[in-house]
C-alpha cells in the first residue's frame, strides 16, 4: 500500500497525461483491470511483493501481463514508472483515485444503492434520477440487495446517506414509542 495521498499524485500525473493524449477512459479501464489482477492473484501480488525476486524479473513479468492485456502504451509506461519506484502494489489506490478524478472532470458521482430486492429498470431510473437531482451530478449506481432492509433503499452518495428502507422506518417508530410519544 502507498497511502491516499500519494496514490492521488500518481493518479493526477497519469490523468493529466492521458487527457493531452486523448485516452482518459481507456488507461481508467486499464488501470482497474491492472489492479484487479493484483487483486485477484495472489501469486502476482507476493511476487512484486517479494525482495528476493530481481527487479528485471519483476519487469518482464509485468511486460508479459500487460502486452496480453492489451493496454495502451501510456498506460504501459506508466505502470512500469510505478514498478521501478517500487510502489506497484498501490496500484489499486492508484486505479482508485484515478476514477475519482475521472468522475470529477466528467461531472459524475457514484451512489451505492442497497435494496432489499433487485431493483427493475424503472426503479433505477427513477433513484437516479433522484440522486441526480439532488448532486446536480450524473449519478453512476452500484447496486446490491439486502434482504434484511425488509423494503424499501437506501442510498450512499459521497458522504450522505439517504435511508428510505422499512427497517430504517420501523427504528424510527420504535424509538417514538419508547419515548413516549
Amino acid at each position: 500500500m502507498i497511502g491516499i495521498v500519494l496514490a492521488k499524485r500518481y493518479a493526477k500525473a497519469i490523468i493529466d497525461l492521458a487527457q493531452e493524449a486523448g485516452v482518459t477512459k481507456e488507461v481508467g479501464r486499464d488501470l482497474e483491470r491492472i489492479a484487479g489482477l493484483f487483486t485477484e492473484s495472489h501469486e502476482l501480488a507476493n511476487a512484486f511483493a517479494d525482495p528476493t525476486i530481481a527487479q528485471e524479473a519483476k519487469e518482464k513479468i509485468l511486460a508479459e501481463v500487460l502486452e496480453r492485456g492489451g493496454v495502451q502504451e501510456l498506460t504501459m509506461k506508466f505502470v512500469h514508472v510505478v514498478l521501478q519506484k517500487d510502489r506497484i502494489l498501490g496500484i489499486g489506490q492508484i486505479a482508485s483515485s484515478y476514477r475519482d478524478l475521472s468522475d470529477q472532470l466528467e461531472n459524475r458521482i457514484r451512489a451505492r444503492v442497497v435494496s432489499a430486492a433487485q431493483l427493475n429498470e424503472q426503479e433505477e431510473n427513477r433513484i437516479k434520477g433522484a440522486l441526480s437531482k439532488i448532486s446536480g451530478k450524473d449519478v453512476i449506481l452500484e447496486l446490491e440487495v439486502d434482504d434484511s432492509l425488509l423494503g424499501g433503499v437506501v442510498a450512499y452518495m459521497g458522504s450522505r446517506v439517504y435511508d428510505g428502507s422499512i427497517k430504517n422506518q420501523l427504528t424510527q417508530i420504535r424509538d417514538n414509542l419508547s419515548k413516549g410519544r
